[in-house]
């Protein structure tokens, strides 16, 4: 990994440096946690080698974090095991909630938390908590693919083989940094800040409310091959891309259900281009996206495709002075919404499934030997309602994550039926009245 020769050298990406300034600014929980269960016949040892060899193959998984301005450090990452039989259910799933919400120190702690738990006679868990500052989800379903691969190989006898990898995060730091330093980038940094100035100033007046709770709950809603059809239809007679659509019905349904001003973060992540697709790291772009309510559908159309294209020109820039730069520094959850997009061609089914936590189903390895996501509570900052939207094969996936301090289960289902409502309507069609 030639980009790593250096690794002490190698300067944060903006995101990192986002995330790690905000670190120190409020509190955070920029945590992602994963839980798979194993039931059957199961190598304790073998895992625990075979999920060390891969985790440590990477250097961005054992960065620690330090000083002003931050530099890097790197530790290798330990795998615990812990026997948890003698523990009622009660206790267990206190123990769950505690796993995945208390804090990690960016400078002491391993910022990839892994853990074998063992819960019955012939069922281990396997828990992930890993901090957003060195992966994102999309990295942890690729790490959990790949230490998986290896410990079946392993029990078959097979040598670790890594994934062949034509860039590392290092490299795209470079990348990165080589873009903001050249006129291109420079340009781009002053259009954001132009464009940001204004909401700055009206940001800075809002009453800052206390730190609320970032406990969340999901409302998820699939839309099969037909009805996504027709949406991809709707989208190109507006002559707007599929995530633009998908957008702007979103900022739709918060005019119409939130009634006080807001922001939104859109994220557009790099792995869009096909040379960063497999890198592990924290890899989200954001942009903000203008809400505005006095609009027409086919207006607020028009405005979020001219951004969309506007920012995936200039998103490196914008990630510099934007939501999780100098807007985020003065936004709580109640004025902070963000949407995400990932289309990919693949169907995820079994292994990927699981990892993505896309089922919750058996899924076998082989005759001996079966697995199945955990799902845990989720917390997320700033935001009080984070819809990620997956599209892949011929299906949609979204997930609608609210702020339990901001909204009830009933108001979002209710957002989230109106949201499929605008989807499916045509651009003749208007919409009842709530």
């Amino acid at each position: 990994m030639a980009g790593w020769s250096l690794s002490t050298q190698v300067p944060l990406s903006i995101t990192e440096q986002r995330i790690y300034d905000l670190h120190h600014r409020k509190d955070l929980v920029d945590l992602i946690t994963r839980a798979m269960v194993f039931k059957g016949e199961f190598d304790v040892e073998l895992f625990k080698k075979s999920i060390s060899e891969v985790v440590n193959t990477y250097p961005i998984f054992r960065c620690r974090y330090s000083g002003e301005p931050a530099v890097r450090s790197f530790v290798d990452i330990e795998l615990d095991y812990i026997d948890i039989r003698h523990l009622s259910d009660a206790h267990f799933e206190s123990f769950l909630r505690q796993f995945g919400s208390s804090p990690m120190d960016l400078t002491q702690d391993q910022l990839l938390g892994l853990s074998v738990l063992r819960s019955g006679e012939d069922e281990y868990i396997f828990l992930t908590k890993c901090h957003h500052i060195i992966a994102d989800g999309i990295s942890l379903s690729l790490l959990w693919s790949e230490s998986l691969t290896h410990y079946l190989d392993s029990a078959k006898g097979k040598d670790y083989q890594p994934r062949v990898e034509t860039a590392d995060f290092a490299d795209y730091v470079n990348y990165e940094n080589t873009y903001l330093r050249s006129p291109r980038g420079d340009k781009a940094r002053n259009l954001w800040q132009q464009k940001l100035q204004s909401q700055k100033d009206e940001i800075e007046q809002l009453p800052q409310s206390e730190e609320i709770s970032v406990i969340c709950s999901e409302v998820i809603q699939h839309i099969d091959e037909i009805e996504l059809e027709q949406i991809k239809a709707l989208a190109s007679s507006e002559n707007v891309s599929l995530f633009a659509y998908l957008a702007a019905a979103f900022q739709q349904v918060l005019c119409e259900f939130i009634p006080h001003s807001f922001w939104m973060n859109g994220n557009l992540s790099l792995r869009l281009k096909r040379e960063y697709r497999e890198v592990f790291g924290p890899m989200c772009r954001y942009v903000n996206l203008m809400v505005c309510r006095d609009e027409s559908w086919q207006e607020k159309l028009t405005r979020l495709s001219a951004e969309i294209k506007y920012a995936m020109r200039t998103v490196y820039a914008a990630d510099a002075i934007g939501p999780h730069g100098v807007i985020g520094h003065h936004l709580d959850a109640s004025h902070c919404y963000l949407v995400t997009f990932l289309q990919t061609e693949e169907h995820r089914e079994g292994f990927f499934a699981v990892y993505t936590g896309e089922t919750s189903d058996w899924v076998k390895l082989d005759d001996h030997l079966k697995i199945r996501i955990v799902p845990l509570a989720t917390r997320l900052t700033p935001y009080g309602i984070y819809l990620s939207i997956t599209v892949f094969g011929k299906q949609l996936r979204s997930s609608f994550i609210y702020n339990e301090n901001c909204f009830e289960q009933k108001q979002v289902e209710a957002m989230v039926s109106r949201w499929c409502d605008r989807l499916l309507c045509g651009p003749e069609d208007i919409l009842p009245p709530l």
